[in-house]
Parts: structure tokens; sequence; C-alpha cells
């Protein structure tokens, strides 16, 4: 059995001892990337070029044009288009570079916060959507838990990995209804 490679680029770099054509490929491969997960999410949708063209009041050259092309040619108004007819989405976002990665990681924070009390305001009033927001509310909070404990056993320094880790009886979320409820009280107050 041969290896396996995770990437074309990593095979390419290893079997290749061209290192001008390594580059320019990796260049190549790296300025296609929202043409390659537009491409990808087309796919996912089980589309044909033409029926997505159709979606699009495209031609079919064009969808196959704009899944070629570099990221850096591509329009927002195609990209709009493009997107629509998927029934989705542009989100951009705009990041000042000297930013860490731990200040991202807040950030993120905070807008998974305003999500969540955007769907709060939404469900307000109404007893059965905020039955439902309250559900998703807690799974939101066992994953997001378990997830950042996952992380944390990885962050662990090397000398610390064969240590045990301490772990408590699960919570039991009935007890801090209570204090959840009136924080987001004062919240939205």
């Amino acid at each position: 059995m041969g290896k396996k490679y995770n990437t074309v680029l990593g095979m390419v770099n290893e079997i290749s001892e061209d290192k001008d054509f390594n580059k320019s490929l990796e260049k190549e491969i790296k300025g296609r990337q929202i043409s390659k997960t537009l491409f990808s999410m087309r796919c996912k949708r089980g589309l044909t070029q033409s029926q997505l063209a159709e979606k699009a009041h495209f031609s079919q050259g064009k969808i196959s044009k704009i899944e070629k092309s570099f990221d850096t040619d591509l329009t927002m108004k195609d990209l709009a288009a493009y997107c629509s007819a998927l029934n989705m989405r542009v989100e951009i976002g705009f990041s000042d570079m000297r930013i860490t990665l731990a200040d991202r990681v807040k950030y993120h924070y905070f807008m998974l916060k305003t999500l969540l009390d955007e769907m709060r305001g939404l469900a307000k009033g109404d007893k059965t959507m905020e039955a439902g927001v309250e559900k998703f509310t807690r799974e939101a909070f066992v994953n997001i838990t378990f997830g950042l404990l996952a992380c944390l056993q990885k962050a662990k320094p090397e000398e610390e990995k064969g240590e045990t880790i301490h772990v408590s009886n699960p919570i039991n979320l009935e007890d801090f209804a209570e204090d959840i409820k009136n924080e987001n009280e004062e919240l939205v107050s």
C-alpha cells in the first residue's frame, strides 16, 4: 500500500524537487480557496453547473468561470448571486492583523453570547419558543463546556500529560436555572 497524503500540496512537496514548481502550485492552490469552496458547496447540494446557473440567472459558462477563478478575480456581485442560488449568504469580516488568537477567541465568545441573546429576544413572549431557546442554550452550554474541556486537555504542557485530571460530578443545570434567569434579566434590562 502506498503512502497517504493529507493534501495535494503535501504530496507534491515531498515528491517534487522542483522548488519553483512547488511554489507556483502552492500559490495556485492558495489563490483559489473561495472558488474551491463554492464548487464544494454546489456539489454538496447535488446541483450541476447548469442547474445552479438557472437559479443564479447566470450561464453555465459563468458558473464554470467562477469556480475556476482566482479569489482576487471574484466580484461581490457574483459571490452574492452564487450563494443566494444555494440559499446561502455571504458574510464578510474585518480583523486587525495585530489581534492575538486569544483576543479572537474572546471575540467569538462575545459574538456567541450576542447571538444567544438575540435568539432569546426573538422568542420573548412565546412560551413554546422560549422553552426551545432554553433547551438549545442548555445543549449549547454542555457542548461548549465539553469542547473547552477537550481543548484544555490538549493545552496541557508535555510534562503534565501523565497527571490525572479531576472530574467532578455532573452539574445539574436545574440548580443554576434561577441564577441564569436572573443574570439574563439583568442583561436585558
